[in-house]
């Protein structure tokens, strides 16, 4: 009978962890970035900002979701480090490209969240912000900003966005 209520116990166990487990390092019960009793940053952030990487496109140190983000995404931590001198421009107004305005941050500056939504509702590849077929419709995504680097025969329509959260 005790080995049956084990059995039992960890089947369900097991199951309540899938969900999680398919979406990868954010969890969908929040408390890996958000933490009410042990806020370490604005927005009941669980997650120490990183702001001493300095911001090649600023000259600064990081700030706002940028340093959210490399406060998991760096060498220390290790989760899928980023290095600002070896990623994508952000914590900038772009100047070279037209970006769709509901990709930018409220101040007109690219932010981490221009391109990627964390949050577990988003299923996409690498939590870009528009469906991108599991990675193989990357360059849709990209072309929304880089169209003049975009094969157009490939790419004649931009993947459909991930709805506005309520």
């Amino acid at each position: 009978m005790h080995r049956a209520t084990i059995l039992a116990a960890a089947l369900v166990l097991g199951l309540a962890a899938a969900p999680a487990l398919a979406y990868g390092p954010h969890d969908p019960n929040c408390v890996e970035c958000h933490s009410i009793h042990a806020a370490k940053g604005k927005a009941i952030l669980a997650v120490a900002p990183l702001t001493s990487e300095k911001n090649p496109a600023t000259g600064s140190g990081a700030a706002g979701d940028v340093s959210l983000c490399l406060g998991c995404h760096n060498e220390d931590e290790g989760i899928m480090p980023i290095a600002l001198m070896s990623t994508h421009p952000v914590g900038m107004k772009p100047n070279k490209v037209k970006v769709p305005a509901d990709l930018l941050k409220k101040d007109g500056t690219l932010g981490c969240m221009s391109c990627h939504d964390p949050h577990p509702a988003n299923p996409n590849y690498k939590y870009l912000q528009g469906n991108v077929a599991k990675g193989s419709d990357v360059g849709k995504f990209c072309s929304l900003c880089h169209p003049e680097q975009a094969d157009k025969g490939a790419f004649a329509t931009a993947p459909a966005k991930v709805p506005a959260k309520q």
